[in-house]
């Protein structure tokens, strides 16, 4: 078959126009899409890779605090009982008789450590009494923590508040 120049010239443009838009449709329009997507991506990569140093500094801090409490936890005395501690606590500051409830309960918290939690209910106390024994409570020598304190007018006497506290304090278990 034999083409005039004309038609020739057809066929050749028109082989330059599919190898053009072939090329284009499989080669460059990807990769600019891929090249978009990347440059979309890229900024929420880099803030969540952010996010996961903060995280990652802040569970080292927690995990060097974890530690300082079970070197303190394997400190505590073989003898020391929270409830025993508390009940004296009150007496010495003249509280025994406001004292209207003492619970202790003990949570395994893992195999090797327990924590002992003692709710005390304390009515009819001046804001300076409370204020005192939390101090006294904080300040022992113990590795004592005030895990809730709910405090509240006093029905009788405004000017005296009737007080929940939880305090607990963290033990080697006696096996180890």
């Amino acid at each position: 078959m034999q083409l005039t120049h004309r038609e020739r010239r057809l066929v050749v443009g028109l082989a330059v126009v599919v190898g053009a838009w072939a090329l284009f449709a499989l080669g460059i329009r990807p990769a600019t899409e891929r090249i978009e997507t990347l440059n979309r991506v890229i900024p929420e990569k880099q803030m969540m890779l952010e996010e996961f140093r903060k995280k990652s500094a802040e569970y080292l801090a927690l995990r060097a605090s974890l530690g300082g409490y079970k070197r303190k936890a394997a400190l505590v005395e073989r003898g020391f009982e929270l409830l025993a501690f508390l009940e004296s606590m009150t007496t010495k500051l003249h509280l025994a008789k406001k004292v209207a409830k003492m619970k202790q309960e003990v949570s395994q918290l893992d195999a090797n450590y327990c924590e002992t939690t003692v709710e005390i209910e304390l009515e009819s106390l001046t804001l300076k009494q409370l204020v005192e024994f939390l101090i006294k409570t904080k300040s022992s020598d113990h590795l004592l923590r005030i895990k809730s304190l709910f405090a509240k007018k006093d029905t009788t006497n405004p000017n005296l508040i009737d007080t929940v506290i939880q305090i607990s304090t963290l033990r080697l278990n006696e096996r180890m």
